[in-house]
This record gives C-alpha cells, sequence and structure tokens, in this order.
C-alpha cells in the first residue's frame, strides 16, 4: 500500500514520523521520505504486503540489531509500524544528491546526461572504499549476497562510495532467499539449477571483482567476441556465465576478447593489476578460495595511487610500476621515468605533480587516509622536486651531505637521493628510481 503524505510512522525506539513524500519504488516495495518528530528527514522502505514475510521481518530487525559495519552502507536503523496496516518497513539515512548509480560511470554522464569526469584518482579510491567496505561486512560475519551496479553510488568529483539495499545482507551461513544479479553472480551460483549453493563472503568476492573490473576497465570481464554471438537467452546465460565462463583476457585463449576501450584500459594499468584479475577470473573461476580478498585490493589500489604520474608532454595520467621501470605514456609514447621514488617501509612514491604521502603509508589498514605531504614541482626549474609537509607537525630531516634540519608545517624541502625524513614513526627515504 502506498502511504499517504501525513501517515504517522513508528520507529519503535527513535520516536514517531510522518511520510513527507515518495521518492521511488521497485519490485519489493516503497521508499518514502519522512520526517522524524525532531525534524531529522530519513528514508522510508516500506514492503509490499506480499514482500511483508514474517521471515523479512525478523531478517531485517537482526541487521538493526547488529548494527551497520560501516557508515558507508545505508544500513537500516530501525524497523518502522503503521497502526491498523499489515505490512512494515525500516527507515535509514537518506542518500545525497551526490551520489550516481555506478552504472553512469560506463555512460559516461550523469542524471541531466552531461559529461562526467572522473579522475583515474577518483576512480582508485572509488574501488579501494568498496573493497575496505565488503572487508569490514565480511569482518562482522555478514555477505551482501547482490553485490551489483543498482546496489553502489558514487561521487563523480572523489570517488566516495554509497551502498544502499542492504537488505540483501545476511548472516554468511549459507541461507537466504537472495540469490543475486544476472551477470555479477558467481558461476558455481549460476550452475547449480537445484538452488542449494547460496551466496556467501565468497561469492561475494567475485561480484566484487566483477564490479572492479567494470569500474578500471569499463566492461564486464566474461564478455567478448564468444559472448556476443547467439541470443541473449538462458542458456547464453547459463553457457557464459555458469558452466564455462571465459575471462575476456585470459592469457592462455583469445576466442573472447572484448571491446576495444577495455583492451586499451588493460594496457594502461601495471601487469600487478592484470596478474589479480587473472587471478580472480581464470584461478578463482573454478576454485572459489582462489579469488582476491578484499585486502589485496586495497594493496593494490594504494599500488596504483603510488604509481600515478602524468606525462609531460600530453599531460595524460600513467601507472609507473617498479616491476614496469621502462614505462611509456599510453597517449602519446612518450618515455616516463620518475625523478625520484619516496621509500616509505614496503611501499614507493613515484615522484610526480600527483605525488602524495598519506597516512596509509605509515601505517596500515587505515581507511580514510589522510594527506600528510604533497610533492611540488619548482616553479623556476623542472628538475628539481620538492615535498611540503601538509601535517600540524614539524619533521626532522637529515641530507646525505650531513646536514640536518626541521621541517614545519607548510614548508617545502627539496628532494635529493639519499635524504631521510622522519615523519611519525616512519622513514622517507628520497632515492633515484633504477635504471
Amino acid at each position: 500500500m502506498v502511504l499517504g503524505e501525513g501517515t504517522e510512522v513508528d520507529l519503535g525506539p527513535l520516536g514517531h514520523a510522518r511520510v513527507t513524500g515518495l521518492l521511488g519504488q521497485g519490485g519489493q516495495g516503497y521508499v518514502f521520505e519522512v520526517r522524524r518528530d525532531t525534524g531529522e528527514p530519513l528514508a522510508l522502505k516500506w514492503y509490499k504486503p506480499e514482500s511483508a514475510t514474517g521471515e523479512q521481518y525478523q531478517e531485517m530487525q537482526q541487521l538493526v540489531e547488529i548494527g551497520s559495519p560501516h557508515d558507508r552502507f545505508l544500513w537500516p536503523l530501525s524497523m518502522a509500524r503503521v497502526p491498523s496496516e499489515p505490512s512494515f518497513g525500516y527507515v535509514m539515512h537518506l542518500r545525497h544528491p551526490r551520489f550516481l548509480e555506478l552504472s553512469f560511470l560506463l555512460l559516461n554522464t550523469d542524471r541531466d546526461g552531461k559529461p562526467l569526469d572522473v579522475s583515474f584518482s577518483s576512480i582508485i579510491e572509488l574501488c579501494r572504499q568498496l573493497s575496505f567496505s565488503f572487508l569490514r561486512l565480511h569482518a562482522r560475519g555478514l555477505c551482501y549476497r547482490d553485490i551489483s551496479f543498482g546496489n553502489v553510488f558514487f561521487d563523480p568529483s572523489n570517488g566516495d562510495v554509497l551502498i544502499c539495499d542492504n537488505d540483501n545482507v545476511g548472516i554468511d551461513n549459507g541461507t537466504g532467499r537472495v540469490l543475486g544479479t544476472p551477470y555479477f553472480m558467481a558461476p558455481e551460483v549460476v550452475r547449480d539449477t537445484t538452488y542449494r549453493t547460496l551466496p556467501n563472503t565468497d561469492t561475494d568476492r567475485h561480484s566484487l571483482a566483477v564490479l572492479l573490473f567494470y569500474s578500471l576497465f569499463l566492461g564486464h570481464p566474461l564478455e567478448g567476441k564468444r559472448t556476443d554471438a547467439g541470443v541473449r537467452d538462458a542458456h547464453w546465460l547459463m553457457t557464459h556465465f555458469g558452466t564455462d565462463p571465459v575471462f575476456c583476457m585470459d592469457p592462455a585463449r583469445d576466442d573472447n576478447r572484448p571491446s576495444e576501450i577495455v583492451q586499451q584500459y588493460w594496457g594502461i594499468y601495471p601487469q600487478f593489476l592484470r596478474d589479480l584479475f587473472v587471478q580472480a577470473f581464470v584461478d578463482g573461476m573454478q576454485r572459489p578460495s582462489a579469488r582476491i580478498t578484499e585486502g589485496q585490493w586495497i594493496k593494490a589500489m594504494d599500488r596504483l595511487r603510488d604509481g600515478l604520474m602524468t606525462c609531460a608532454q600530453c599531460g595524460t595520467t600513467n601507472f609507473w610500476s617498479i616491476g614496469e621501470p621502462n614505462l611509456t605514456c599510453w597517449h602519446d609514447g612518450a618515455s616516463l621515468r620518475p625523478p625520484y621514488l619516496l621509500d616509505v617501509g614496503r611501499r614507493s612514491i613515484a615522484v610526480s605533480p600527483q605525488a602524495t604521502i598519506r597516512s596509509d603509508h605509515l601505517s596500515s589498514g587505515v581507511d580514510r587516509p589522510t594527506v600528510l605531504a604533497r610533492v611540488r614541482r619548482h616553479p623556476q626549474d623542472e628538475a628539481r622536486w620538492g615535498l611540503t609537509n601538509d601535517s600540524d607537525t614539524g619533521w626532522p630531516v637529515a641530507y646525505p651531505g650531513g646536514q640536518d634540519l626541521q621541517l614545519a608545517p607548510g614548508q617545502t624541502v627539496e628532494l635529493v637521493s639519499g635524504t631521510r625524513i622522519q615523519i611519525r614513526n616512519a622513514t622517507v627515504n628520497v632515492r633515484r628510481p633504477p635504471a
């Protein structure tokens, strides 16, 4: 039933709210905007009678009691009832309009049809936040069960992520009514016509890898020349996504190569990232235990960001990697080599206009890294580079010739090979890249 404007809703421990308008509707129910007695606006998902089962109520009540694993999830805050109505719902925070459905990334337009300008840095942040959010979810013993385009939103300007439709979430115990969304479901779920293979953490990891591949390469990892043939019916879906899936960039076979745009992006990213996707969609296709974990994706995104370089000739963003030092710009073919590397623990940052030292360089497991220092090119001499202290504390700097100084907040020190900069509990070593 559609709730009329002004209908009073009982939110249990959150008090009462009134319906202020309809935001949308789907197969299971309606989404309304409601306003609490305190004035706070919330979103109310109200189930249609056929979806308002006792099992659904118990599952949603359990999610309310468990609490959100991360604030990127639009998590159920409380159950909702209307007197004399047999149905029920739950409330969550409203989604900010800055967030677009992830499918807009492939369309390269916003809701008004205007072109999007999403930087590589924002894409990396998007993938990192997705990985970290699902890491938190799985650490709570939960699985999402339906990771797909329709449930993930992002801010094109910075890559911030918001994950919706969390009534798909369940306890990771092999039970549940949700199997997933076609094209995102793990092959072992697709091909099991008995419906006994149910979503879990391993199937979530397949779906996450599909989502990351879409975000980075702008195509589906299992679609190519092979899937272009035939009618897209149930048999086609079963074959290409269940019984005989073939990774479009499988190094051992080329019969399912994807569109030119996907192949172009495949060539832009470094080998270490390509290797992860080969493992995810070749080894991991048949062995769920071989799939890439969220932690591995986070490390890969950090390594990608550390290698961001700008071509001096055309300004195009490239990815330098210590495993592939002889990089050429994918746009104009110019040779690219960072003037210095900043070594922090096991990580190496390529010096370029995009380079920063962040809090995640100093300690692992950082969710929202803050920038501590930025690399700057000398305004009069392009061969000279500096590091600016963007933190609120001073750092000891030791030059190779024996000169020591204190780098105060806001000050910049010139980068010279052999220099050591102490940032909190970490030492940054400046060196030339390998020849």
